[in-house]
């Protein structure tokens, strides 16, 4: 009698610590915040790798689309969790491809103080965005 008692609860905690173990890390929400949260730190980090010169303009415009896209997609997902650390990075993004319009390649030499603050802007909204994200996608 005891030997079935004991098989019983056995078999709970397997079946048990099977759902609980085969459930971390494996919410496809989280996946999906962390996944474009991914996308967007590729998408920045592309961005600012660029450095603003005359040449490369259209480049860091494309750039600037691209982050603002993925920026789009990561927002999709956060069910408003980080509303305010995207809606500043959005601010600066918008700011900097701004920045990049008034740059002309004629006009650039006047414009790159404002380009610099600019991207400079983008980077630290960035990292303050990464910083809340951490405990949501741990880097590993």
């Amino acid at each position: 009698m005891r030997y079935q008692y004991v098989r019983r609860v056995a078999a709970g905690l397997a079946v048990s610590a099977t759902l609980v173990v085969g459930g971390c890390g494996t919410d496809p929400a989280v996946q999906d915040l962390c996944t474009n949260a991914k996308n967007l730190s590729t998408a920045v980090q592309d961005m600012s790798a660029l450095k603003p010169d005359g040449t490369k303009v259209d480049a860091l415009t494309a750039k600037v689309d691209a982050a603002l896209a993925k920026l789009d997609q990561f927002q999709a997902v956060t069910e408003g969790r980080f509303d305010s650390a995207v809606s500043t990075l959005r601010a600066n993004l918008d700011s900097f491809r701004q920045a990049l319009a008034a740059a002309s390649n004629e006009a650039f030499t006047a414009a790159a103080p404002q380009l610099t603050t600019s991207l400079k802007d983008v980077r630290s909204a960035y990292a303050a965005l990464s910083e809340s994200l951490a405990t949501q996608c741990p880097a590993g």
